[in-house]
């Protein structure tokens, strides 16, 4: 759900799993404490863990599923564990919502298995894009990894363009909700008895959020996400390849010509694939 008074644009729900931060500022280090964060927010659902533990409560339906999760009964007296676990359901599900195959994966697989790149059905400016994206662009200095973002933070010329008038502290304001937050890796609802999953946390914990600097999203599915930045004032991927040209690295940093850039445009637009993810059928009922 989404509120018109926020004033981030909602990141893609697509690829999440194995994420190290979400959200734009990383205020959360896990997907289940990431999804408790709109229930609460007064902006979005404004609700209360006593209220959403009293909803499963009262539901047939959502308390005999519940049950068939967690093994037991909503607790009658604990809101705040069953309202945790409405979340780590939600992220469950969340998990499942992966992106399909895309002209360049299929493009990249062909090349594996020891094709040649000019047998193959992927455009010339395609190609001529990837080899400024790995090389000239500098772009997998952040986008890297198979869902192109390397998941942490940087300062781009999105963020240095903040209005004075609504400045965003970013992963600054953002390390200070995870250190304060009681649903975090290092608080009582970490189910890796461990400790190894909140490595990570504990040296955030422990020192300062860059001031302005966002979450490198993934370029997955580009073509469906607008629009961009963490603003969402951006509406093409062009003018994206642009905005990036002022960055003093990534795509324009040795000066991209205007062909160049295009080039580049057409492969980040063959990282979508316009497949569904969903899956349609008649609800399961709990019995």
């Amino acid at each position: 759900m989404c509120s018109s008074d926020l004033d981030r644009n909602p990141p893609t729900l697509m690829n999440l799993r194995g994420q190290r931060w979400y959200g734009w500022d990383g205020a959360a280090d896990s997907l289940w404490s990431q999804s408790l964060r709109p229930i609460l927010d007064a902006r979005e659902l404004a609700a209360t863990p006593r209220h959403v533990a009293k909803l499963v409560r009262d539901d047939e339906q959502l308390s005999c599923r519940y049950q068939r999760v967690y093994g037991a009964p909503p607790s009658p007296s604990d809101d705040e564990a069953v309202f945790v676990n409405v979340g780590k359901v939600l992220a469950a599900f969340q998990e499942t919502l992966v992106s399909g195959s895309t002209p360049f994966d299929q493009f990249r697989n062909a090349v594996a298995r020891g094709e040649s790149p000019s047998a193959l059905s992927y455009s010339t400016p395609a190609q001529r894009g990837l080899q400024i994206f790995i090389g000239k662009g500098g772009c997998t200095s952040c986008h890297s990894g198979p869902n192109f973002t390397s998941g942490e933070f940087f300062k781009t010329s999105f963020s240095r363009s903040e209005p004075p008038s609504r400045p965003d502290p970013g992963r600054e304001e953002g390390t200070h909700q995870l250190r304060d937050s009681r649903f975090n890796l290092l608080g009582p609802y970490n189910d890796d008895r461990t400790g190894a999953s909140a490595a990570h946390t504990v040296r955030v914990a422990g020192g300062q959020g860059s001031h302005g600097a966002f979450k490198v999203p993934s370029l997955r599915n580009l073509i469906l996400t607008a629009p961009y930045g963490h603003r969402g004032d951006v509406e093409t991927i062009a003018e994206v390849v642009r905005l990036h040209a002022n960055d003093g690295q990534g795509a324009g940093a040795p000066g991209l010509t205007p062909r160049e850039q295009t080039d580049l445009v057409v492969f980040l637009e063959s990282l979508s694939t316009m497949s569904n993810p969903w899956r349609s059928g008649d609800p399961e009922r709990c019995y």
